[in-house]
């Protein structure tokens, strides 16, 4: 009751921050702007603070519903991590919050969470937007990994991401079968020959949805493109507007 309250005292604002529990956890989330509803995904182990970039941009036509996935940022992180919990918190999330068939957007892990909520509760949402996200285990290089990842404050392979480490090492492949399940348009995007996420992966997610388009930004880089790159936001506004 005390949520519901609080939401509709900020929403008469506009841009509100709340906590919510979902899933037996508390889950932080921010709110920016008006229109259809669409939901980001941060990628492994940071916080609301990168997907800014991509609401910013959005907000003028759509309410744009951005949270600190499990483990991440303000939310909770004494709890188990794997993508299949991530993604149950998103589809509760939808619920509690009565969100209207969101567009899904998850950025690198954030879309393996989105390829999950998908899979496994296809009705909540309406569109899928994968930004260099992985469906297979172990498919990113560990050297070149490492060497990205070593430059952000915190990173799978130092001692307070453990569970992080662990979360690339022992999820569960998402498979061709599971590909072929999802009923919702779909975009993948990828940074070409300087993202982690190799080719070979993007035709393997893209090739198995029925309802799939792929779209490569030549040497953009893992995720670099949502910094004001007029290529992937004409993509993708393109995609939302369809």
């Amino acid at each position: 009751m005390k949520i519901e309250l609080e939401r509709l005292i900020v929403s008469c604002r506009g841009d509100y921050k709340l906590d919510i529990e979902v899933n037996n956890i508390k889950i932080h989330y921010e709110v920016i702007g008006n229109g259809k509803p669409i939901i980001l995904l941060n990628p492994n182990s940071v916080n609301t603070g990168l997907m800014k970039f991509i609401a910013n941009k959005l907000k003028d036509k759509y309410k744009v519903y951005i949270f600190d996935r499990r483990c991440c940022g303000k939310s909770e992180k004494n709890c188990d991590l794997t993508y299949e919990e991530s993604a149950k918190d998103v589809a509760e999330f939808i619920k509690k919050l009565n969100i209207d068939k969101p567009y899904l957007l998850g950025c690198s892990g954030g879309g393996t969470v989105a390829l999950n909520v998908a899979i496994h509760y296809p009705t909540s949402i309406s569109k899928l937007i994968l930004c260099s996200g992985v469906a297979r285990n172990n498919i990113i290089k560990k050297p070149n990994y490492a060497k990205f990842m070593e430059r952000l404050p915190y990173y799978p392979g130092k001692k307070s991401n453990e569970k992080f480490e662990k979360l690339l090492n022992e999820s569960k492949t998402i498979t061709k079968e599971e590909l072929n399940s999802i009923i919702v348009p779909t975009l993948v995007f990828n940074g070409g020959i300087k993202d982690l996420v190799p080719k070979n992966e993007v035709e393997y997610i893209s090739n198995n949805i029925k309802k799939s388009e792929m779209f490569i930004l030549e040497k953009a880089g893992h995720c670099n493109y949502i910094f004001n790159n007029d290529d992937f936001y004409n993509k993708l506004n393109n995609f939302l507007e369809e």
